[in-house]
């Protein structure tokens, strides 16, 4: 750094000081706790995304860590990232999610050990993380879109752009909580700054800049605090207005949605991103679904919490969108359903074979027909269970959908040839990473499974209400896909007459699933 700069340095830090609130203004002391802690977490970000990394000594590093090793696999296995296969090694692990993410993880996990550092509002601090890790997931993916020849980059320095309020939260929390307050009632950046000098004697930037100035960081980050206001609206034109541009527009979406924005100002910070990115908006809305389900996936590795009630983040774009599927009228089932105990099974009466064995033909032949028919995945769906269950024999089906929003979360959605539904749907929905982790195998699968004897599994890897619930024996399950990322997972047994669903019977259900999953593309626009 020349004599010029280091005075540039020196004239900010002095300018500010004095101005700043008082107990603000430990942070530019040796003696502050706050200054190692910060400090070293910059640093070993900076270092986890340098040039010199391989991916060999990278996964020796994790591998020594055996907290940061489940962290890698979980995020590595999870479907946002991995949807097709199953990864069991560290250097498996980093040759899939490749350099950039992993480097981004092990920066991460060391950002949220720091939280050991705040015992006072775990929560905020937890929130703040979590939104600086979505954020940074957003601009990496929107980079990659770009073309940009760095996301890594962008990730770090939008994990770095939170710095600024991680020093103010750590000094003094109720401060920084009412920050948070006055930034909420505002809908522009700079709106927010009167409240910002009248509450720490700045403007929240410039002390982000002083600091980023003091620690070292890369001079486009400090160049970046040092440059407020609002982003252009139009196509991004130089490399650094893009790269303001990706940082600051991916943070402020973020925040937009995770707050308790409008619908006109979350769709504002959308139209800026997608104006300068140059993006299709097809294109663009693909990509904020998928930065928005891997960021929540990042976040869930790293043991935050989320608060949920932001499901709808990002608009899904129309072959993500499915709507809870209601059951066909029981006159359109052709079998009787009785009502009972959750617990319970119903035993039949006398039931005809299944049209699919009496007149095969026909019966393929009107369920194309149907297909066809459907107009959206929800009727396709709903075509799909009714006729597996009508047509070729299964006693009960069920029917769930991973959240498009976030792909850890199993929605039940439709059950048939059990009641009531409720403790059924319950049953087939959760977590996949903490209550599903045998449907997250199946999900993997492009292949159905058909599984003969379900004692035969390890029950930490089933919901235990799953298995009180359905008291399955045996099955067969699949991963419904559009392409090749599952949106959904169908379950069908004969459970209601206790039969073992045999070899004839997985003929059946392919014959079926083959059609369905024809009719999934075709409708996505892949076929």
């Amino acid at each position: 750094m020349s004599s010029s700069d280091t005075a540039t340095d020196s004239a900010l830090l002095g300018s500010i000081r004095s101005r700043l609130h008082r107990n603000l203004q430990p942070l530019f002391d040796e003696s502050s706790r706050c200054l190692p802690i910060l400090q070293s977490t910059c640093r070993h970000i900076l270092n986890d995304m340098g040039p010199h990394a391989s991916p060999a000594k990278l996964a020796q590093v994790i591998s020594r860590d055996h907290g940061l090793t489940c962290k890698v696999l979980q995020v590595a296995n999870c479907i946002a990232y991995s949807p097709q296969q199953t990864i069991v090694s560290v250097s498996h692990a980093v040759s899939w999610l490749g350099l950039d993410t992993v480097r981004s993880l092990v920066a991460a996990a060391h950002l949220v050990e720091q939280l050991q550092h705040w015992p006072i509002r775990q929560k905020e601090f937890q929130t703040l993380i979590a939104k600086s890790l979505i954020s940074a997931t957003c601009a990496s993916e929107l980079a990659t879109a770009m073309d940009h020849p760095q996301p890594g980059q962008l990730f770090t320095a939008t994990l770095l752009y939170s710095i600024g309020d991680l020093a103010i939260a750590y000094q003094d929390p109720d401060l920084f909580l009412a920050l948070q307050t006055s930034a909420r009632k505002t809908t522009r950046p700079e709106d927010a700054l009167p409240d910002e000098i009248r509450l720490i004697g700045v403007p929240r930037l410039t002390l982000a800049q002083a600091l980023a100035q003091m620690w070292k960081l890369p001079h486009d980050l400090v160049r970046l605090f040092g440059s407020p206001g609002e982003l252009p609206q139009g196509r991004w034109q130089s490399d650094f207005q893009t790269y303001r541009g990706i940082i600051l527009g991916s943070t402020r979406l973020v925040h937009v949605t995770m707050g308790a924005a409008s619908l006109t100002a979350i769709g504002e910070a959308k139209k800026t991103l997608l104006l300068g990115s140059g993006l299709a908006q097809g294109l663009f809305g693909d990509v904020m679904i998928r930065a928005m389900d891997r960021g929540r996936q990042l976040v869930r590795s790293m043991g935050l919490a989320l608060d949920t009630s932001d499901e709808a983040m990002v608009p899904s774009t129309e072959h993500d969108t499915i709507e809870p599927i209601t059951p066909p009228p029981p006159n359109q089932t052709g079998r009787k359903q009785q009502s009972r105990a959750p617990h319970e099974c119903a035993v039949p009466e006398d039931t005809p074979a299944a049209p699919i064995r009496m007149k095969p033909l026909e019966t393929l032949q009107a369920f194309q027909d149907s297909l066809q028919e459907a107009k959206d995945l929800n009727s396709l769906l709903r075509t799909f269970a009714t006729s597996l269950h009508r047509d070729a024999g299964f006693d009960r089906v069920g029917l769930s959908i991973l959240n498009s929003n976030d792909s850890d979360l199993l929605i039940g959605r439709l059950v048939l040839g059990a009641a009531p539904l409720a403790p059924y749907l319950q049953a087939i929905s959760g977590s996949l990473s903490r209550e599903h982790q045998f449907f997250l195998t199946v999900l993997k699968r492009t292949d159905p499974l058909h599984i003969q004897d379900f004692s035969g599994l390890m029950a930490e890897t089933i919901k235990p209400e799953f298995t009180e619930i359905w008291d399955p024996t045996s099955a067969i399950l699949a991963s419904l896909r559009v392409g090749v990322k599952p949106i959904g997972l169908v379950y069908c047994d004969r459970g209601v007459s206790r039969q073992p669903v045999g070899a004839q019977d997985y003929q059946v259900f392919q014959l079926f699933f083959l059609q369905t999953t024809l009719g999934l593309n075709r409708l996505a626009g892949i076929l």
